[in-house]
């Protein structure tokens, strides 16, 4: 167990325990970031240890912030080191989450050890469901954090039946969280969202907090190693003259494409003649990861990047040589195109990018779907078209999308809806659970 700097005074100390997924850790602590500069607030944050460089950044801002690390749990189904979700599939999604819940036991010593124990529990609502034991013996509250959207925890309630399972599990302990906050905002989901997951509660302690923003910490990585260094990235963007002339890909921490589709990817990518930045995965000894098309970094020299490993995706997307995005459409991976103000290719695989791709593409047409699936392989001549169309700035969908994000950025302006949330759930936390 390793302990850092705490701060000193009286404050509401809380214990954060994100899911071990980097879409999940990373939004967790822009959330803390923005907690933390509110003052009033102890925060401890949980992690494994190949989960602590993730917090580099963060405890560079705020040396104050104490990290308790505890070491992963093993389980016959999860490869030994892996630690998270990124080095398995999603079929593991559940292991890892039993495996994490192990923690229970240390966490409880480590509290009633601590001279000034926390109040709450900060967790992810969708996949910590132990958590709710955990707070329960030793007589705290709980808090939710939703790293996806206010739809998917819709998605998640309307689907609960008689059957036990772990999706029901999660969703049924969330009734029982003190309060709850989501990674969106009510200009894009409305206030009719926000107010059936209210009924939902049976309270009105839910926040619409998003998008929240990377935290930038100057060199700090903000979730690990890459074979292009930030700043010769940076440096060939700048090269590029011409604003949104870019086509960035990329398929978040998870997603791995098989030969066929990796082939149909970088067909399409070399005859479109678009420059771009193709972000591929490391390989790992239980999982193989496809290799690039053979030739293929030779023929396009100087027109695009492969990279590989971990990707610094929020400055190429808020880069202004970069036009569009082809993604997974992970909620993480949406809010940081929106932020950035790229046009969204569509390419969902699994879980939320579903319902995330029906809002976006289907209902507010502020995006382009590609294909879908996770195992689909897109056709190579009408990937290779969209690609050439989607850095042009007329596209329709690129000027609904620039709509939307004038609004999430008011929303988490000073005075915006989601820097109030903020700011109010701050204030009921210090006053409420303090009483309580």
């Amino acid at each position: 167990m390793q302990k850092m700097s705490s701060s000193s005074g009286k404050s509401t100390h809380i214990l954060v325990i994100p899911y071990p997924a980097s879409g999940h850790i990373l939004p967790h602590i822009d959330l803390i970031h923005q907690l933390v500069i509110r003052g009033g607030l102890d925060i401890t944050v949980l992690v494994t240890p190949k989960n602590v460089h993730f917090l580099n950044s963060l405890v560079s801002l705020h040396p104050t912030i104490e990290t308790l690390v505890l070491p992963f749990p093993s389980h016959p189904n999860i490869p030994a080191g892996v630690e998270n979700m990124q080095d398995v599939t999603i079929d593991s999604l559940a292991d890892i989450s039993i495996a994490f819940g192990q923690l229970c036991d240390p966490i409880i010593h480590w509290f009633r050890s601590h001279p000034c124990p926390p109040i709450a529990i900060f967790c992810d609502t969708l996949f910590n469901p132990w958590t709710h034991r955990l707070v329960s013996t030793l007589g705290i509250k709980t808090i939710g954090f939703m790293p996806t959207n206010a739809q998917f925890f819709f998605n998640c309630f309307s689907y609960i039946d008689s059957t036990p399972s772990f999706a029901s599990e999660i969703t049924l302990k969330t009734k029982d969280n003190w309060g709850l906050l989501i990674n969106s905002f009510t200009e894009l989901e409305g206030d009719d969202k926000f107010n059936g997951i209210k009924g939902f509660m049976k309270h009105d302690r839910v926040w619409g907090v998003g998008p929240l923003i990377p935290i930038k910490a100057g060199n700090k990585e903000r979730g690990g190693p890459s074979s292009v260094p930030a700043d010769e990235l940076m440096a060939w963007l700048d090269s590029c003259q011409v604003d949104k002339s870019v086509v960035y890909v990329g398929f978040g921490s998870q997603i791995r494409l098989n030969k066929q589709q990796m082939e149909a990817l970088g067909n399409a990518l070399e005859k479109s003649g678009v420059r771009f930045i193709w972000a591929v995965k490391n390989d790992h000894d239980h999982l193989v990861v496809p290799l690039i098309p053979s030739g293929f970094e030779d023929r396009v020299a100087g027109r695009g990047l492969v990279i590989r490993g971990w990707v610094p995706q929020a400055l190429i997307l808020s880069h202004p040589a970069v036009g569009s995005y082809l993604t997974h459409f992970g909620w993480g991976s949406v809010l940081e195109g929106l932020i950035g103000g790229v046009l969204l290719l569509a390419w969902p695989m699994q879980v939320d990018h579903f319902s995330n791709a029906t809002m976006l593409v289907d209902q507010m047409g502020v995006a382009i779907r590609v294909c879908e699936g996770l195992t689909s392989v897109p056709d190579s001549e009408n990937l290779m078209k969209i690609f050439t169309e989607s850095i042009k700035e007329d596209r329709p969908e690129r000027i609904a999308w620039m709509k939307l994000r004038e609004k999430a950025l008011n929303a988490i302006k000073k005075g915006g809806s989601s820097y109030k949330a903020i700011d109010d759930f701050v204030t009921q936390l210090q006053s409420n659970l303090m009483i309580d």
